[in-house]
């Protein structure tokens, strides 16, 4: 059988663990004779508190072999930099297991050195500011990815394709297929980046100009493109723009942009440890003073606050 040893860190998703184990419950249920075992391990044992209160017993890091590692972690990974966990997932790495990780458990992952050869999906909440404290090339803008000794989720419900993905190398297409039959589930297609993903398959639907007009926004917002050079390129005059996002999204192109530019600054804000000028000027203002008005008269609360929460 093969050992899965999922790693808990304090307010863990408690979703991410449940996308792991059904699957590979309902695998085992499916399969000829059961093929995957787990345990639930934490950095020191005991009691683990999920971001949504739900309590998980684990056990403490130790020495049996394992054929997966799972690193599950969410909010404030940065308070799970222990150097017992650091140590523990290189040695695990060292004996070839296979290393996962989930949502920022990507942001562990390059503090222990995993993420050298191979990029992490990452939420992309936290995505920009992992690139900035780190390499570019340490994070990838995917949902999931399974290859040869690493997996990674970004979270959320991608954390179920990545966990078919592992039953698929292990246990083939079929009974992938079959175990998200059973949990009436549509495995996704898509391996694009996660806001483009959004993008496409929600305001596409809607209106297929007015997607490619935030996906130019999205792609563009350390520096903002003019209006008219967005009109321009998705082919349509700046008034019929300016009517679709008012019917849509209830903005106008210039307010929702400025809308994409503070959230993806709020994200760096909360998942960084960039000054604050320093993520102004990487969402595209000019000025602190700019920034700091913008930010306040948003969120109702200034940048300053918001890193302290």
């Amino acid at each position: 059988m093969l050992q899965v040893d999922i790693v808990l860190t304090e307010n863990f998703p408690i979703l991410s663990v449940t996308l792991v184990t059904e699957p590979l419950r309902v695998a085992n249920r499916e399969a000829t004779q059961p093929i995957w075992r787990w345990r639930i391990l934490s950095a020191k044992g005991g009691v683990m508190t999920s971001s949504s209160g739900f309590e998980l017993a684990t056990i403490p890091l130790d020495d049996a072999k394992s054929d997966i590692v799972i690193l599950v972690s969410s909010y404030a990974p940065e308070a799970a930099l222990a150097k017992p966990l650091l140590s523990w997932l290189r040695a695990k790495a060292r004996t070839g297991a296979l290393m996962g990780c989930v949502d920022t458990g990507a942001m562990i992952f390059a503090e222990a050195g995993l993420l050298n050869k191979t990029p992490a999906a990452v939420h992309f909440e936290a995505l920009q500011g992992y690139r900035e404290t780190y390499s570019d090339q340490m994070f990838a803008d995917r949902m999931f990815d399974v290859s040869k000794n690493r997996c990674s989720s970004a979270g959320g419900v991608a954390t179920f394709d990545m966990t078919l993905g592992l039953i698929e190398r292990f246990s083939g297409r079929d009974l992938s297929l079959r175990v998200a039959e059973i949990l009436t589930y549509r495995p996704t297609e898509y391996s694009g980046p996660q806001q483009k993903m959004l993008a496409e398959t929600s305001l596409m639907r809607i209106d297929r100009n007015l997607g490619r007009a935030v996906d130019l926004m999205l792609a563009n917002l350390q520096n903002p493109l003019a209006i008219r050079i967005i009109a321009e390129k998705v082919a349509l005059p700046e008034w019929t723009l300016a009517r679709l996002f008012k019917r849509h999204l209830k903005h106008t192109p210039s307010g929702y942009y400025r809308y994409l530019r503070l959230s993806q600054a709020k994200n760096m804000l909360l998942n960084s440890s960039l000054r604050i000028n320093e993520i102004g000027v990487l969402c595209g203002f000019e000025s602190p003073e700019t920034f700091a008005r913008a930010f306040k008269k948003h969120f109702g609360i200034t940048a300053t606050k918001t890193r302290q929460r």
